[in-house]
């Protein structure tokens, strides 16, 4: 027989996930190829072949296999009540004989919440089954957005969302089967990201069992020094580039939570965020030169990440911000290069930039003029004199800005190759040789600038920040 069940609507985006793909999985196990479809507020859970014993017994498996060991129990409860929370015999025998009267799927109808008591009844409206923990309610294991409110009007009198054993078990099977909790910093710097995929879309039996598949690939994984929350996931994208093609078959948005460990050991939970990582995910397994991209400005061990280059790269994708990408470009110089060596962007990366998040048309990327004149402004990006660059990046379209740069960077490059055909007369071996682009080429940008300021002057910058390509040397 077929079944429908339901997310029970608390509230907590995190906790609804959790229980949507803790029923997913023991689905999985009981061979009932679950479904899970999102709606506004909880989770849709299809269920094929659904047989009540056999789903209830599989539940339990679960419980006793797994959920027995203290090591599902770690972050997000506080240390002094970690062994309220494994299953013991006692917990065992107690939901087998709840369930002997009450099958799961009796708990997860498409819930109506009726005279609910918020300070008294389970936060999840489960009534006649026990407190997951004991007494201590909703915590950060099972939602990360927990606390305890106060009363209103008693500020005084605070209390703690209660949770039933049945929703709470669910959760951390959900989130230890589908999450995954990588590691950045080191030593009392050490943060943790968990990360939990939220359904957007209709997510099928195959495509559970690959996410499923994740959990080996990521365990314990270390990423980098630390990151800021909002370009976590473009760096794990990086360091696991396989990770995108699942990101992409998927379509998946994730709850990240940033936390920490204090000295008792007790979980801190300093940041939280939702991210829509297909862009990100699209721009990662486009190309391998986008990949070593960011996997260079995370740094090895004891480097610190480019974390200015990634907040921009991250925004630019993201939302599509045009004017994200020449500060990018302008920090990854600065942040990957050193004092022998003048980094630049790979061109590859700098088109699909180009052409993919600023929209700009084939013929500007391409254009002879501009790749000269992208040519004599590198010469000076590589001597690390910016000045040009940036006069450039931030000119206004009512001013005559770019012209003026252009003839003062071109008066300067005659005066450089001057002295460059000297050196060589003299011996000396010039590294950076400057070019100088004709009188034609310089027109065509300025007609092209007339025609559409924003694309000349974004693609004049962006190949200006990049290795030429052969055809271009």
């Amino acid at each position: 027989m077929s079944i429908t069940l339901y997310t029970p609507a608390t509230g907590f985006p995190d906790l609804e996930a959790k229980i949507a793909l803790g029923l997913a999985r023991v689905g999985i196990e009981a061979g009932c190829e679950p479904n899970i479809i999102s709606q506004k507020g909880f989770y849709q859970i299809e269920l094929e072949q659904f047989t009540p014993d056999k789903f209830n017994q599989t539940f339990l498996m679960l419980l006793k296999r797994l959920l027995s060991s203290d090591r599902f129990f770690d972050l997000g409860v506080k240390t002094k009540d970690k062994t309220k929370y494994s299953t013991t015999e006692e917990i065992i025998t107690r939901m087998q004989t709840l369930l002997q009267n009450n099958g799961i799927e009796q708990f997860y109808p498409l819930n109506q919440i009726i005279d609910f008591n918020f300070k008294k009844d389970a936060f999840c409206g489960h009534k006649k089954v026990s407190k997951f923990g004991g007494s201590s309610g909703l915590i950060l294991l099972s939602s990360f957005h927990a606390g305890k409110p106060y009363f209103r009007d008693k500020l005084y009198d605070k209390f703690n969302l209660n949770l039933c054993e049945i929703c709470g078990y669910l959760a951390v099977l959900g989130l230890n089967t589908f999450g995954f909790v990588v590691q950045m910093g080191t030593g009392k710097n050490r943060k943790y990201i968990i990360a939990l995929p939220i359904p957007k879309q209709k997510l099928e039996t195959g495509m559970l069992q690959i996410l499923m598949s994740l959990q080996k690939t990521l365990h314990n994984f270390w990423l980098s020094d630390l990151l800021p929350l909002r370009v976590f996931f473009i760096g794990l994208l990086a360091k696991v580039p396989s990770i995108s093609y699942v990101m992409n078959e998927l379509q998946l948005h994730f709850h990240l939570t940033m936390v920490s460990k204090d000295n008792r050991g007790d979980t801190i939970v300093e940041q939280t965020e939702l991210v829509n990582c297909i862009n990100l995910s699209k721009f990662i397994s486009a190309s391998s030169y986008n990949n070593a991209t960011v996997e260079s400005l995370l740094g090895k061990s004891k480097e610190k990440p480019g974390i200015l280059s990634l907040i921009e790269l991250t925004t630019a994708i993201e939302k599509y911000e045009k004017d994200s990408l020449p500060k990018f470009a302008r920090f990854y110089i600065q942040e990957t290069s050193t004092d022998d060596w003048t980094n630049l962007l790979y061109p590859q990366t700098t088109r699909y930039l180009l052409k993919e998040v600023a929209m700009i048309k084939k013929e500007f990327i391409e254009n002879k003029a501009i790749l000269s004149l992208a040519r004599s402004l590198r010469y000076f990006i590589k001597e690390r004199k910016y000045n040009y660059a940036d006069d450039i990046r931030n000119a206004r379209k009512d001013s005559n800005k770019i012209e003026e740069t252009i003839v003062k960077m071109l008066r300067e490059a005659e005066l450089r190759r001057v002295k460059q055909e000297e050196d060589k007369k003299a011996g000396k071996k010039i590294d950076n040789w400057i070019h100088i682009p004709n009188v034609a080429d310089v027109q065509e940008v300025i007609r092209l600038e007339n025609e559409d300021f924003e694309s000349t002057k974004l693609a004049l910058i962006m190949l200006a920040f990049s290795f030429p390509t052969i055809d271009e040397k």
